[in-house]
């Protein structure tokens, strides 16, 4: 294969998102291979003390036990994306998600929106914006 004929970024990313809805949540190692070594992952919820998920995680494997730990906390239904954006090493993923919460049944639908920055082909931030309220009423934070 030449060079030329690689998948850019945006496709491998676009592929990731693709199987993630495909597969219910369990093809994380896809998003893993895009991820530096000190990826910083945040969530637009906050503060930390809120719930774990508003916890700032610095590190593959923080990032690892955040994608793992989705889905065994949560049961997808659904998250296909609408539009990616790329500008340069920024690539935006609108979507949307719904999950079913294991322990109580109860679900969520929501917009979600990850901004993915990067350098050198790897991903060294990301930040995912959703429904925080509608997240706070799912695990009785409301």
């Amino acid at each position: 294969m030449k060079m030329s004929d690689a998948p850019s970024t945006a496709d491998r990313l676009l592929y990731a998102y693709e199987q993630w809805h495909e597969t219910k949540g369990h093809s994380a190692h896809l998003f893993l291979e895009l991820l530096a070594d000190d990826v910083r992952l945040r969530s637009v919820l906050n503060p930390p003390e809120l719930h774990a998920l508003a916890d700032a995680r610095i590190g593959i494997d923080r990032a690892r036990d955040y994608l793992t730990s989705l889905t065994v906390a949560m049961e997808m239904l659904d998250h296909p994306t609408h539009q990616l954006i790329v500008d340069g090493d920024t690539i935006v993923w609108v979507g949307s998600c719904r999950w079913r919460d294991r322990r109580t049944g109860r679900e969520i639908a929501t917009p979600k929106v990850d901004i993915w920055h990067f350098k050198d082909g790897k991903c060294v931030s990301l930040m995912e914006m959703y429904d925080t309220l509608g997240f706070a009423r799912l695990n009785g934070l409301v």
